[in-house]
């Protein structure tokens, strides 16, 4: 009989990690592991978005369902009477379901199996499963360092209690960077060190790959000639440092015949920052998922540039993956994630230092990017499958499963 795991997860409408990321990752976890996948969503998306995740769904094996997510009288009062108003509802699909392994993703689903749990771990009231806290990056010091949210609120004192909770309480706990599991250590324990494992974002090395084909195609479309092609795919705002990714390109398109393309959905935000004195040079599209791959494939080198805040320390840049097993040279941010440790395998890629002015690091930039058009893209697309393949994603999954045992 196959395991049956429920994933909990709290996500916008805005967002497809569901079927970009995880349920891919979960297909293949069941190919080469008994586990039937469950998901349940929490989410105030609309019907056309949640058929369309259904339907993913389905072709890929797992079971899903869709719950409504209170948006009144307003998005906090109404996230914490969804919260505390679905304890039931979840206690009812564990037992339907015969759900033997519960995984709730961060902080509001942790918050939820929380009141199943009752007082103490030994009274999950009938389940006799295993709990995997998917803790995700450090998603309560993110809110602290984009969001607003003060250590002294109620809110913030909430879901860290909540968070603390589970931690203690799960069997294993999955992260996404061993810098993540140092904070939490630091916060419950070193005694509960050896439940905690990292797990990959894993994309699917057939899709995301070097495509000698495709570059040609999308260079032609995307009316190029011998230009030397910045890319950046992926969202805007003030934490994905497009002014320095700017600056960048524009220090380099002073000497060199050069471009800029940028992959995102949030084109406006980009049109309202763009110089006018570049917007001759830079290409603004906005692409269906699908389609990311080809594109990159027009690139000499990519950005993954973001603001290492403290909460940073805790996440697995998607993007960065995407780039390398595409053979990209890559400009990336130190002090995200593991990031630093993973980009030393990986000499076609400069680390830029955000605790140094662009100006103090443009000439060893300069010369990186005078080498990488020499880069070995084949060499930089196989090394990248051991960290970001969909295969090497799953493995390490797989081995956090296998870790507890069903009783």
């Amino acid at each position: 009989m196959p395991k049956n795991l429920l994933f909990i997860t709290w996500d916008g409408p805005q967002t497809s990690y569901m079927e970009g990321l995880f349920m891919p990752i979960f297909q293949e976890v069941a190919k080469n592991n008994d586990v039937k996948f469950h998901v349940l969503q929490f989410t105030w998306a609309d019907e056309n978005k949640i058929s369309h995740t259904r339907n993913v769904a389905e072709k890929m094996g797992i079971s899903y369902s869709a719950l409504p997510i209170i948006r009144k009288p307003n998005v906090s009062v109404g996230s914490l009477l969804t919260v505390f108003t679905s304890a039931n509802k979840i206690k009812k699909y564990i037992k339907e379901n015969n759900i033997n392994i519960v995984m709730p993703r961060s902080t509001f689903p942790a918050m939820m199996v929380n009141q199943i749990l009752g007082a103490s771990r030994v009274s999950f009231r009938g389940f006799r499963g295993k709990l995997i806290f998917d803790a995700d990056g450090l998603p309560i010091e993110e809110r602290m360092d984009f969001a607003g949210l003060k250590k002294e609120s109620f809110q913030y004192k909430l879901m860290k209690s909540a968070e603390t909770k589970i931690l203690k309480n799960a069997d294993a706990v999955i992260t996404r960077s061993q810098k993540a599991i140092d904070v939490h250590i630091n916060n419950i324990g070193e005694k509960n060190r050896e439940k905690f494992s990292v797990v990959y974002n894993g994309r699917d090395k057939n899709h995301f790959k070097l495509n000698q084909d495709s570059r040609v195609l999308a260079r032609k479309e995307l009316g190029l000639g011998d230009e030397f092609l910045f890319v950046y795919a992926g969202s805007l705002g003030p934490q994905y440092c497009l002014p320095e990714m700017l600056a960048i390109f524009n220090h380099h398109k002073m000497a060199n015949n050069s471009k800029f393309l940028i992959l995102t959905g949030n084109t406006e935000f980009a049109e309202n920052n763009i110089p006018e004195e570049l917007r001759s040079k830079i290409i603004l599209k906005s692409v269906k998922s699908d389609e990311v791959p080809f594109y990159l494939n027009a690139a000499d080198v990519a950005f993954a540039l973001r603001q290492p805040t403290f909460s940073m320390q805790g996440v697995a840049p998607i993007k960065l993956g995407e780039y390398l097993l595409c053979g990209l040279p890559v400009i990336a941010s130190k002090g995200i994630g593991d990031t630093d440790d993973v980009l030393e395998n990986f000499q076609e890629c400069y680390l830029y230092d955000h605790s140094y002015r662009l100006e103090e690091q443009k000439d060893k930039i300069a010369d990186f990017l005078e080498k990488v058009i020499f880069a070995d893209k084949k060499n930089i697309a196989s090394k990248s499958q051991v960290y970001f393949s969909l295969e090497a994603a799953a493995e390490s999954y797989i081995n956090v499963i296998r870790k507890i045992t069903i009783n």
